[in-house]
Order: C-alpha cells, then structure tokens, then sequence
C-alpha cells in the first residue's frame, strides 16, 4: 500500500511539472543589439619607429640574399644612408661566402654595427649579435672541415706509401728462389 502510495506521488508530481511546462509562457524573440556607433573620424595607426623600419629592411634584404645564387651587394636607398645600416647589409652579403676572408670581413662590419651610436644602430645590435655568433659558428665548423680534410690528406699520403712498399715486397717476393723441397707454386 505504501508503495502504491509513492508511485501516486511520483506520478502527480510529474504531472504537474509538464502541466506547469506547458504553461509557461513563449520566451519573446531575442532583441537584435544595436549596432555599435560609427566613429567620425576614425584614428590612424600609429607610426612603426624608424628602428623597427631598419631592421625589417635588413630582415628583408639577408631574405633576399639567400635566394641569389651569387651574393652581391645592392645599392642601399638613398633614405637609410647611415654607416650601421650600410655595415649591416656588407655583413649579410659577406656572410653568405665561404671562405674565412669572407667571414673575417663580415665579422669586421658587425663589429662597426655593434660600435655604432645611431638610433638606427642600436634596433639593429641584437641581429648584428646574432649573426656575430652565427659566423663564429660557421668559423668553428670550416675550421674543423679544414683539419678533417687534412687529416684525410695525411691518411691517403700513408695509405699510398704502404701500398709502395707492398708492392716492392711483392717484386722482391717474386725474385727470391723457391725453397728446396717445397711444392712449386
């Protein structure tokens, strides 16, 4: 009985609970918002500092560089004639070379960017420490080429007088009488 009971309740509360749904009342259309007041005159973006303009262009120019097939330098427009700017672009093309005069010589117009008081200088001065390190890298790596080769030089020279004197044992091998009761060869 006491169960039958329970069920009753149950059930009257889930009929009340769908009467009380079905009664509710529509939620009304949502209200579109209003578009956002038009600015009258609207603000100009602010102007990229000459610094942020010279490193883009040497970001831009090293881009270039690596795509030639022969790096030579271009002119330098006639806007940025400063010597940091002009150091950096003679640093980039050099650095693209492989031999250690290059590399020196690059090294060499990094160390005048880096020296530099220009504002021009001063955005430029991480990049020019950046490819400072990367040529020293690069110097490390032909060094160690270098030394490898030689060795392989050294190597080949040994290997060819080892190959002399086998031969010369061989010829004299061959010239030695054959030892007495021995089965002929």
């Amino acid at each position: 009985m006491r169960s039958h009971r329970r069920l009753l309740e149950v059930g009257l509360l889930l009929l009340v609970t769908a009467a009380l749904t079905a009664c509710e009342t529509p939620a009304s259309a949502p209200v579109p918002p209003s578009p956002p007041p038009a600015l009258v005159c609207p603000e100009p973006p602010a102007p990229q500092p000459a610094e942020v303009d010279e490193l883009k262009a040497a970001l831009a120019y090293a881009t270039e560089l690596r795509t030639r097939t022969t790096p030579e330098l271009t002119p330098i427009p006639e806007a940025t004639n400063v010597v940091a700017v002009q150091a950096m672009r003679k640093a980039l093309a050099l650095s693209q070379g492989r031999s250690s005069a290059e590399l020196q010589q690059a090294v060499a117009q990094l160390d005048i960017v880096n020296a530099a008081t220009d504002p021009q200088a001063e955005q430029l001065k991480p990049l020019a420490g950046l490819l400072g390190a990367r040529l020293a890298e690069q110097r490390r790596l032909q060094d160690s080429v270098d030394k490898l080769n030689q060795q392989l030089r050294e190597a080949q020279r040994r290997n060819d007088q080892l190959n002399e004197k086998l031969e010369a044992l061989k010829a004299i091998e061959q010239t030695l009488p054959a030892k007495p009761g021995g089965a002929p060869r």
